[in-house]
């Protein structure tokens, strides 16, 4: 049986959320399950799930500043259970010192600024599931 695939995608502007899934459903293989979470207690339930379930997270995309804690807190829990999965924060006044500062400890593929590029995302989500194409 194959390992099923999966995206995490966290931000708690409702708006952001739904496009996210919007543009990351309009070139996804449909085997890929497109997570989203509101909130970082919601995107950490679904992390534990995804484990306990042999679901590879393969892509996290948080907000910076979310409600309930920092993406990169969020990013580094994730990390524990995850640590190959590729780490991206989404941002619009994040402090980049802050950024720079984790990307060194656990890795960080991308920080995107809002708004954010399609193709460029595309391009960096699409990196993760074909390795070669880099």
């Amino acid at each position: 049986m194959e390992t099923k695939k999966a995206i995490l995608i966290v931000d708690d502007e409702f708006i952001i959320l739904e496009s996210l899934r919007a543009q990351l459903g309009r070139f996804l293989d449909e085997e890929i399950i497109l997570e989203a979470a509101s909130s970082g207690e919601e995107s950490i339930e679904i992390i534990d799930y995804c484990f306990q379930n042999n679901i590879d997270l393969q892509v996290i995309i948080s907000d910076y500043n979310l409600e309930d804690m920092k993406g990169t807190d969020l990013l580094a829990l994730a990390h524990e259970k995850f640590p190959s999965s590729k780490k991206m924060i989404l941002t619009g006044q994040a402090d980049l010192d802050k950024i720079a500062d984790f990307k060194s400890k656990i890795g960080l593929e991308e920080c995107f600024s809002k708004p954010w590029g399609f193709e460029h995302l595309k391009q960096t989500v699409m990196s993760a599931f074909n390795p070669q194409s880099n």
